[in-house]
């Protein structure tokens, strides 16, 4: 059974509860990353501490909210059943009262016999009108969450794959997702302390070709030299998040092309004369984990799957 069809079989509030739990995970990565950046500099380790503080209450937030709104539209439908249940006893018991009074009341001759409207169906045009309103409210919850940015990046993901005969396979979102996404396809015993020790390597040995593409992520100016080198040391000592030069280090040290595919915009290759290989095929989020980039890893479908 796939890891998709898993998730199918999970209660809503159990869903909810998995996809809080991994980004919880995700922040704990990345707090633990940003606060080793600054390790060394006290006046910008203040602004870090008030940054992680604000992330991890906007995310409390965030899910509380999340919470109560699913407890809200299951609420909804268990108030929508218990009337149903209510109103359609009291309807029994006021049909057969109806029924006992026109048995025992014989029409009178001579007198157009009126239709009376009972309480009865009253009720059930009052239940059902309640009914419609309460499925429009859920309806429309329901499509605003489908139309948030996570979801609709999650389904154009899904249909590029279904296009290019490929199967996603997820990767933990600890920091260390493009690693292990990498790491699932290299084989040979590839590991992401190994991987990570490579690209580390082979970043700090080609300064010239790096360094104007990575930069301080507050001032956007390019690295010194000692800020190079600690940021070759956080990709061998930490659970930092790989980018762009690490993909572009590692297609290199690997020797094998490395194509990301994104929801929005073309595929992103590195390493394109490496063909020699089968290509490492990933999938990049920038909505779906909530607290930034993530990467998974992508496969060919088996023939059977096809």
């Amino acid at each position: 059974m796939s890891e998709e069809e898993d998730c199918q079989e999970l209660s809503a509030e159990e869903e909810l509860a998995a996809r809080h739990r991994k980004e919880k995970k995700e922040l704990q990565a990345k707090v633990q990353q940003m606060k080793k950046m600054v390790n060394k500099d006290k006046k910008k380790k203040k602004e870090v501490l008030e940054e992680i503080t604000q992330l991890e209450k906007d995310l409390k937030q965030r899910h509380a909210e999340e919470l109560a709104l699913l407890k809200a539209s299951e609420e909804t439908v268990t108030d929508v059943g218990s009337e149903v249940a209510v109103l359609s006893l009291e309807e029994e018991e006021e049909e057969e009262g109806v029924q006992d009074n026109e048995a025992s009341s014989p029409p009178q001759e001579g007198k157009p016999t009126e239709k009376k409207v009972s309480k009865a169906e009253k009720r059930r045009k009052k239940k059902a009108e309640a009914n419609r309103e309460r499925e429009a409210r859920i309806k429309e919850e329901m499509a605003n969450n489908k139309n948030c940015a996570r979801n609709v990046e999650a389904e154009k993901l899904k249909e590029l794959l279904r296009e290019r005969q490929l199967k996603m396979h997820e990767i933990e979102p600890d920091g260390n997702c493009m690693y292990a996404a990498i790491a699932h396809q290299a084989g040979n015993n590839t590991t992401v302390p190994g991987l990570r020790a490579q690209a580390g390597q082979f970043i700090r040995s080609n300064f010239s070709d790096f360094a104007p593409f990575i930069t301080d992520p507050k001032t956007g100016e390019m690295l010194t030299p000692e800020q190079f080198s600690e940021y070759c040391d956080l990709i061998v000592k930490t659970p930092a998040w790989g980018g762009q030069p690490e993909l572009r280090a590692l297609s290199q040290v690997l020797h094998r092309r490395i194509e990301v595919l994104q929801a929005e915009g073309s595929p992103i290759v590195f390493g394109e004369d490496w063909t020699q290989h089968k290509t490492i095929h990933l999938a990049y989020y920038r909505h779906y984990y909530g607290l930034g980039e993530h990467y998974n890893s992508v496969t060919p479908l088996n023939p059977v799957e096809a």
